[in-house]
């Protein structure tokens, strides 16, 4: 089967459904690298991890622009990945993404943010926040938290077109919650890193995402330490810092780029005061 997205974030994307995923862009679009994410690197952190199938989980496609808004990348510092999802189930797990935190952005006392939006598909984000061991201002997130001691977690349903922030200190893992194929894109700093120990050592997130008697149901990690219930929040509050979903990111960034400057100047909020 064929899914044809044919202008979504202003880029013409043809994908097919099945185990090798493919992203077919135009040729006047930039794509600087794409990793393939495997049976063999998930197995860390699913539930069950002696499964054999499915092989490809994901495709993730770094730098992803048109050639003609190479330069407003470049001079605002900031890429634009895409992401390719199968809709196969991980045994009775729904397929997501590795996760990871971000480390401290380089010139900040802060992680970085993202902004997400999901170009097909229906998603679930599970966002995850560790316990601060410290106020000190380290070189690097590990120093700071206890990955296995988690204050807060956060399950939104997204749709297409639903565009989102990830505000800082916050892991997060992108799940499919549909049999078809998810696509979403990411505006980061170019100079973010993620971090996937705090992940890793841990076997995924603090929950999982399976299916139960053709329900979605949301299990809890036994592998941390403290995993708190999940906080029903209606409506995200970082939201208030992007457009209004009537344009798609990529267009949105491309017109008016100044509006995304805090993606690399975080310390520009007061981040707590949207928790």
């Amino acid at each position: 089967m064929i899914i044809h997205l044919k202008t979504i974030n202003g880029i013409k994307i043809q994908c097919t459904e099945g185990e090798n995923k493919i992203l077919s862009l135009n040729d006047d679009l930039y794509i600087y690298k794409a990793i393939n994410r495997e049976l063999d690197q998930m197995k860390n952190v699913i539930l069950n991890d002696q499964l054999v199938y499915p092989k490809l989980f994901y495709t993730e496609y770094f730098h992803v622009y048109k050639n003609e808004h190479s330069k407003i990348f470049k001079d605002n510092n900031l890429r634009h990945d895409i992401t390719v999802m199968s809709g196969d189930l991980a045994g009775i797990e729904f397929m997501k993404t590795y996760g990871h935190y971000h480390e401290i952005l380089d010139g900040t006392n802060t992680p970085a943010p993202e902004v997400i939006e999901i170009l097909h598909g229906n998603a679930i984000l599970i966002l995850q926040k560790p316990h601060k061991i410290t106020e000190d201002k380290k070189r690097s997130i590990n120093d700071m938290y206890d990955f296995g001691d988690i204050t807060d977690v956060h399950i939104f349903k997204l749709k297409t077109g639903d565009a989102f922030v990830i505000p800082p200190h916050y892991g997060h893992i992108i799940v499919n919650q549909k049999p078809t194929v998810l696509v979403f894109s990411s505006l980061i700093s170019a100079r973010a890193k993620s971090i996937y120990n705090g992940i890793f050592n841990y076997k995924g997130g603090a929950y999982y995402v399976i299916k139960k008697n053709a329900k979605q149901v949301l299990v809890q990690n036994p592998h941390y330490k403290h995993v708190p219930k999940i906080k029903k929040v209606k409506k995200w509050a970082y939201n208030n810092i992007i457009n209004n979903k009537k344009v798609p990111t990529y267009s949105h960034f491309i017109s008016n780029p100044e509006k995304y400057s805090w993606i690399n100047n975080p310390e520009e909020f007061n981040w707590e005061q949207f928790a």
